[in-house]
């Protein structure tokens, strides 16, 4: 069975279009995103936890790997880099990405759904929390990713302002994920954070190994896969630099991994 097929398959529900996902109370255009492709699939189908998402690529055996938006949905870069990603035509491998993960909380613009916090419900070692988190889990297991990239935002800026951890990428103790980070932060710094930005230089944050009950850490320490946190900061910066930054980087991990897009994409 190929892995479009296993896919299919593994998860219990498949869709075929957005359905009734209304993402309201955006920053700046208030209007829902219309995905440019049909959903592969659906979670927690005709519950108010509804959510898509997308396969792009697939046909070639490369690399997979799973992008993720909206765990928080106050994090508004993080679901619209997603949303720029279904625009893609990748030139090898292939991606799972899931724009809105936590559409109850897009809706209200809350960091938290009504399960509470999506990103504390992945306990290492252990059976996801919630429904809304087995739901996900599953599909990230039946993909059988390379990589897996979770999008955020933050407050303040990581070793800068207390308890905030933007402008950092957090990579899991696995592989190679630690030496792709730190070519990727010199380069982001190199090439794209301007002189006048100074407290906007990236940093690499901690490595994840499974101490903390986060999707990312989960990836590392339950399937030993490659993952990454993206943390933009919303501390002088606007959204759309946000979003184009959240976009860049997760195209540079992904293509670091061997899923590179088709160049004239923006």
């Amino acid at each position: 069975m190929n892995r479009r097929a296993a896919l299919a398959a593994g998860t219990a529900v498949v869709g075929t279009a957005l359905g009734g996902i209304v993402v309201g109370e955006y920053e700046g255009d208030t209007s829902p995103a219309v995905p440019p492709l049909s959903a592969t699939g659906t979670l927690l189908e005709d519950t108010d936890r509804e959510t898509t998402y997308y396969e792009l690529g697939g046909g070639d055996d490369g690399p997979t790997g799973v992008i993720i938006g909206g765990v928080h949905g106050d994090e508004v870069n993080g679901y619209r880099a997603a949303e720029a990603i279904l625009d893609w035509t990748l030139a090898k491998g292939s991606l799972i990405v899931v724009p809105w993960a936590d559409v109850a909380a897009i809706r209200a613009n809350s960091r938290e759904g009504p399960d509470g916090d999506l990103n504390r419900k992945f306990p290492a070692g252990e059976e996801p929390k919630t429904e809304l988190a087995r739901a996900l889990w599953n599909l990230i297991v039946d993909t059988q990713p390379e990589i897996v990239v979770d999008l955020h935002r933050s407050r303040g800026i990581f070793e800068t302002h207390d308890r905030w951890v933007g402008q950092a990428i957090f990579p899991t103790a696995t592989g190679d994920a630690l030496e792709h980070a730190e070519t990727l932060v010199q380069d982001l710094n190199d090439e794209i954070v301007p002189r006048t930005l100074r407290f906007h230089r990236f940093t690499v944050g901690n490595e994840l190994g499974g101490n903390r009950p986060m999707i990312i850490h989960k990836v590392g320490a339950d399937l030993g896969t490659a993952g990454y946190i993206v943390e933009l900061t919303e501390f002088l910066l606007d959204l759309e630099t946000q979003v184009d930054w959240t976009t860049l980087i997760a195209a540079r991990l992904l293509g670091a991994h061997g899923i590179e897009r088709v160049a004239a994409d923006r």
